[in-house]
């Protein structure tokens, strides 16, 4: 066996024996992430930007569909903006930030109550060019890529509050 291997090996006994457990992984005393991610219901986002936000974090927390009995409902409101960071000297624009801003509830269906809140933001810029079909598209683009790393930031804050015993939800 060689030394490089050695230390691999080493490396993953002292992770087992520090308690690292995968997220995703079922947990001892009943229940998963997954399967406490299966019972929220996302709510409707205002706007394009908002149903594409929605598309994807129904896609990645509910992979199987509408909860048919959900538990909790993550509400979200979505702010964009937009600056002008790069000018010539004639004042045309050459460069774009796209900021685009998360402020997430979830709220338990049972009383009401908001069990977890944050926010998340991202900014994606872009260039802008003489065509304009060309200048739509990258927006676009940044808007989408923005939109997917919010997505991804919730839905791994979700996954984390519900990995702690006592958020995790039995059947």
């Amino acid at each position: 066996m060689s030394w490089s291997s050695r230390i691999a090996l080493v490396g993953l006994m002292l992770l087992a024996a520090c308690g690292f457990e995968p997220l995703h992984a079922p947990r001892a005393g009943g229940g998963s992430v997954p399967a406490a991610l299966s019972t929220v219901q996302i709510a409707n986002i205002p706007d394009r930007s908002g149903q594409y936000l929605r598309n994807y974090l129904r896609d990645e927390i509910n992979p199987y569909g509408v909860p048919g009995n959900p538990q909790y409902r993550l509400e979200i409101q979505l702010a964009e903006q937009r600056s002008d960071i790069g000018l010539r000297r004639d004042d045309i624009r050459t460069r774009t930030n796209l900021t685009l801003e998360a402020q997430y509830r979830l709220v338990a269906l049972v009383d009401g109550k908001v069990v977890l809140q944050g926010r998340s933001r991202t900014l994606s810029s872009f260039d802008i060019l003489i065509n304009d079909y060309t200048n739509v598209v990258s927006e676009q683009d940044a808007r989408q890529q923005g939109l997917r790393q919010i997505g991804a930031d919730i839905r791994t804050r979700l996954s984390l509050h519900f990995s702690r015993p006592e958020a995790a939800v039995r059947p």
